[in-house]
């Protein structure tokens, strides 16, 4: 079932700033999640109670976007970033759950 996806200004900001191919990687992953309705590990995997991750490595790094559900038709795409680390940072899981609380 097709599902409409709404950017935040931080999601919007983050994609920008990233390099084509990052860009491009996302793109691929977030039309398979509006045309399917979900993403399977490993381009997806759940953080927290209707908070997800699309998952995107370019070159060494990895990125991350962090996505909700906010009816039966609607996805927000919520925040971004580069992990650096081999476990996702809280402070990037808190700010993501900040930014969906604002979406609800």
């Amino acid at each position: 079932m097709k599902k409409q996806l709404h950017f935040t200004p931080q999601a919007s900001d983050f994609l920008t700033e990233q390099s084509a191919a990052v860009q491009t990687a996302f793109f691929e992953k977030l039309k398979k999640l509006s045309d399917d309705g979900l993403l399977r590990e490993p381009d997806a995997k759940k953080i927290a109670p209707n908070l997800f991750e699309i998952r995107v490595k370019v070159t060494r790094l990895q990125y991350r976007l962090f996505y909700c559900y906010v009816d039966e038709n609607g996805i927000w795409v919520l925040s971004g970033f580069v992990k650096k680390t081999r476990k996702t940072p809280d402070s990037e899981i808190r700010k993501a759950l900040k930014i969906k609380r604002g979406v609800e």
